[in-house]
């Protein structure tokens, strides 16, 4: 017993981290801090405060943590205090001061840094919204490779759809039925970027869509529903229409459904149905569908425990830089669980996870 109880805790901090030991992983990550200077266990310690695992939620201290990794360069630090000082989370807000440390990171070739300007722009995140600078700067996130970007250019381009005309034609269309112009005026109301900002009437509009099988307005139906941004909450409905969204591969909405059925929101916890959206949303890309599958199949909840599983659907969402998803299959492959060891590609994706600022 006592040479399992010495095993235990001689772990890595990532390893912790990787198996759900949050308190563990950030007690190891505080004790590589007070020894060292390493730029990312600052960075780990600053996300684990701001995301409240192993310690209190503490914006203040991830601020903290996260600036000292920011003056040695590291770049996953720069997008995380920018978030918050553009939120004025922790700090006093600061939408200049953000935009100055995102360009820091993209001058290193970061291109989540470029999607986080265009965020900004576009949301009035810390700066005034300007949808001209977020369409240059989600084109430069698009023409890098970002799948997230180039949805938004969609968005966008239906948005000046809008603003080439007068948007009573659109109404009229709208009025008489039709479909596409319903998400085009919900949309609209939506974003509030040619007329006033109205969600309610964004709802309403939506519905209608919805209503008609719009894929994408019956998801943003869900959306205003599962969030209540200016409409009345409604769980229920959101997962109704989160439901239809997915039934015809929306994959935002495949993602939205299954976290609903694994965490009971909106109806009752499902957790086998949960996996097999998951399953769904992770042939469809999605990075976060494909983390909680391997992690349902890890543990074995909702599907029977199956190491190997969760080694590809952890590769799947690794491929795409999900951070977790690195630390887990670096495990896997170091020790062979769930797929054969290699050594060698197990330091190939530690490299990885170093660059992105989650490595020890």
């Amino acid at each position: 017993m006592q040479f399992a109880h010495a095993q235990a805790f001689s772990r890595t901090p990532n390893e912790e981290y990787a198996k759900g030991n949050y308190a563990r992983a950030f007690r190891g990550f505080f004790e590589q801090a007070s020894r060292s200077n390493d730029p990312n266990v600052q960075f780990n310690l600053g996300m684990m405060y701001e995301r409240g695992q192993g310690t209190d939620q503490n914006d203040v201290e991830a601020v903290k943590w996260y600036s000292r990794a920011v003056d040695q360069g590291n770049v996953p630090s720069m997008r995380q205090l920018a978030g918050l000082m553009a939120a004025g989370r922790g700090i006093k807000q600061d939408g200049a001061g953000a935009l100055a440390l995102l360009r820091k990171a993209i001058e290193q070739n970061d291109v989540a840094a470029i999607e986080q300007v265009a965020g900004m722009y576009f949301e009035g995140r810390g700066v005034p919204a300007d949808q001209a600078q977020a369409k240059q700067w989600y084109q430069k996130a698009a023409a890098a490779g970002s799948k997230t970007a180039q949805e938004a250019l969609t968005l966008i381009a239906a948005m000046e759809r809008q603003a080439a005309g007068p948007l009573a034609p659109i109404r009229k269309r709208a009025v008489a039925g039709d479909a596409n112009a319903q998400y085009d005026l919900a949309v609209a109301y939506h974003t509030g970027n040619t007329v006033p900002k109205d969600p309610a009437q964004a709802l309403e509009w939506y519905l209608k869509a919805a209503e008609q099988g719009h894929a994408m307005a019956q998801f943003y139906a869900g959306l205003l529903y599962s969030t209540g941004d200016g409409v009345a909450q409604d769980l229920a409905q959101a997962r109704a229409w989160f439901t239809k969204s997915a039934a015809q591969d929306n994959k935002d909405a495949a993602t939205n459904l299954a976290v609903m059925l694994d965490l009971g929101k909106g109806g009752p916890v499902d957790m086998p149905q949960a996996a097999i959206v998951y399953q769904q949303a992770a042939k469809l890309g999605s990075a976060q569908a494909q983390v909680r599958l391997a992690g349902m199949y890890w543990m074995g909840q909702g599907v029977k425990k199956d190491y190997t599983q969760a080694a590809v659907y952890y590769r799947q969402a690794a491929e795409q830089g999900e951070v977790t998803a690195i630390r887990k299959l670096v495990y896997l492959l170091e020790n062979g669980v769930g797929t054969a060891r290699n050594v060698d590609e197990s330091k190939k994706w530690a490299a990885k996870l170093e660059q992105l600022g989650g490595s020890n």
